[in-house]
């Protein structure tokens, strides 16, 4: 193996180890949070016996499978929702560092778009997950990706404004625009769909938090990443909520509330690994 590989392999590993780190973290934000509880006292304890948790029984990953999901004290389960979200949350980390590093590019640009994806990742795992329990999406998930991805933006205007001396002002520009003009798109699209679903059904239709939400998702990646998005998110929506019709055999207009933030998610995920492919293989259907 060549130096190069070498480093990818050690940062790999380390991008699929921090990954798995903060979802343990998640795992305490998506309990406490909802609930309204701080995340940081008490520390971690049993979740019946209150029995604080040590270190050595609170390594990511390992200390689930060592403890064969059972509480150190009491021999309570422990759900196994908290070993799925740390694998999640490192695979995706390595996923995206693997997606996004480039060699090529200056390396202050390289480390720094890794790490706002690590940090929209970690948003969205945290906002899938409450979501599926409370029908809920907190602000700091939805507001938190709309600032975050207009902020990486500036920091790119500013940094391709520096580089491009030919026009720095347009260079500057374009990608705040794109953010920005994303946001609004994909915030007042989803807000038409919410407005025209709840006239049709003479109910809420959705959420403002699926809202802003997608708004977040067009600030980070911009309008067309909206659309795939949201393609996405109703395809696989539809197809789990006809599923879960069938199977609890419950008429439509009886059935429980689906929540779309995580088909969002989902549908945001589809973007960022597979988005140019799956623009160009629909592009090539039309014939263009």
């Amino acid at each position: 193996m060549n130096l190069e590989g070498e480093l990818t392999a050690v940062l790999g590993f380390f991008s699929f180890w921090l990954g798995a780190c903060i979802a343990s973290f998640l795992n305490v934000v998506i309990w406490r949070v909802p609930r309204g509880e701080s995340i940081v006292s008490p520390p971690s304890h049993g979740p019946q016996c209150d029995a604080p948790i040590k270190w050595g029984q609170n390594i990511p990953i390992l200390s689930w499978l060592a403890l064969l999901g059972k509480c150190a004290n009491c021999r309570a389960p422990i759900s196994p929702r908290y070993i799925l979200v740390e694998l999640l949350g490192g695979l995706l980390f390595l996923a995206a560092f693997l997606w996004l590093w480039l060699p090529a590019v200056p390396l202050w640009f390289a480390v720094s778009r890794v790490i706002v994806m690590w940090i929209w990742i970690a948003l969205m795992i945290a906002g899938s997950f409450i979501d599926f329990d409370h029908q809920l999406l907190p602000d700091f998930t939805t507001v938190g990706g709309m600032v975050l991805g207009v902020v990486w933006a500036v920091v790119q205007g500013v940094a391709y404004g520096l580089s491009f001396g030919w026009n720095r002002v347009a260079a500057m520009l374009m990608p705040v625009v794109s953010s920005v003009g994303g946001l609004v798109f994909g915030f007042g699209l989803l807000w038409l769909i919410r407005w025209a679903g709840s006239k049709v059904f003479r109910r809420e239709a959705m959420g403002m938090g699926d809202v802003f939400l997608m708004g977040a998702v067009g600030a980070l990646f911009g309008p067309i990443a909206v659309l795939v998005a949201l393609v996405i998110s109703s395809v696989v929506g539809s197809v789990v909520g006809l599923a879960m019709i069938a199977l609890s055999r419950t008429k439509v207009g009886g059935f429980a509330a689906i929540p779309y933030g995580p088909y969002i998610c989902l549908g945001c995920l589809g973007w960022m690994f597979f988005g140019e492919r799956l623009v160009g293989w629909y592009l090539d259907l039309l014939g263009v």
